[in-house]
């Protein structure tokens, strides 16, 4: 049986036109992507499911220009990451034109509070969402599957130490909206 081969192996025969190796690498991150673009775009399972899709398509168009400068983990954590901004970016944009639609014509409901009885993973989701999306984003790579905080950081492109710092101001932040909501 033939050895298993490494991400960057596979990138590199799909790139040399091993179109196999593509489902390859899909199996061995597809979960952890749309976990963490399901993360970064506040639970939406259909907006998460578009980011990781359009960030197959980016690797699909742009295998034979990876260079190998990161790894491919954090090459594809980078790309659904930027996908995830661009989708919030433009989904934000749309929210915003519906609501003013809404509200001009007096449709828009005034109640978007959570449930009372809702349970922690969407209590944590909810925190997590009140936190500015850069925080919310450190938060995820270094507590999202197991990044290490060098990997997180090569998907930052930012010094470790940085990533470091910035972790622990998330950290606090997250503890803050918590004692806020505990509080009755």
């Amino acid at each position: 049986m033939p050895a298993e081969r490494t991400d960057e192996q596979l990138i590199a025969a799909f790139a040399k036109g091993e179109t196999s190796c593509l489902g390859e690498l899909a199996q061995r991150y597809e979960e952890s992507l749309f976990g963490l673009a399901r993360g970064l775009l506040s639970g939406r399972d259909d907006l998460a499911m578009d980011a990781v899709q359009e960030a197959w398509v980016r690797v699909i168009r742009y295998a034979r220009h990876f260079e190998g400068k990161s790894s491919v983990r954090t090459w594809l954590y980078r790309i659904v990451v930027n996908k995830c901004h661009d989708l919030r970016t433009s989904n934000a944009r749309l929210l915003n034109v519906v609501r003013k639609a809404a509200l001009s014509a007096k449709l828009l409901e005034n109640d978007d509070r959570p449930a009372s009885n809702a349970s922690s993973d969407e209590e944590l989701a909810r925190m997590l969402d009140a936190m500015p999306d850069n925080a919310r984003l450190i938060l995820l790579l270094c507590h999202h599957r197991g990044l290490t905080n060098e990997q997180a950081a090569d998907v930052l492109g930012i010094p470790v130490g940085t990533l470091k710092s910035r972790q622990h101001a998330a950290l606090q932040q997250l503890r803050e909206i918590a004692a806020k909501e505990a509080r009755p």
